[in-house]
């Protein structure tokens, strides 16, 4: 029983998944090359990854640069890409 669950366990760590993650655990240079596909081609885009409130204010990010205002426009977790607003789901244009 034992050899059993040390095959298995050996077995399930050489599996490489996606495990739906995303972001969460990734590494910075990971992260930016994949949100600068998110951009469209050149820079054209503009991304607002997200904004926390608190007591002392509001603090958006914006293409990942903390930003006190929000792009005009977009919700968190929205795209503009060559003038067009893209949710997070939304496929990049090919």
């Amino acid at each position: 029983m034992k050899t059993l669950f040390a095959v298995l366990l050996l077995a399930a760590s050489t599996v490489q998944a996606d495990d739906g993650w995303g972001t969460l655990f990734t590494s910075p240079a990971e992260r930016s090359g994949a949100l600068q596909r998110g951009q469209g081609p050149a820079g054209t885009g503009q991304r607002f990854d997200g904004e926390v409130r608190g007591r002392h204010g509001v603090t958006r990010w914006v293409d990942g640069q903390q930003r006190r205002e929000a792009p005009d426009g977009l919700k968190p977790g929205q795209r503009r890409v060559d003038g067009r607003v893209r949710e997070a789901y939304e496929p990049d244009p090919s």
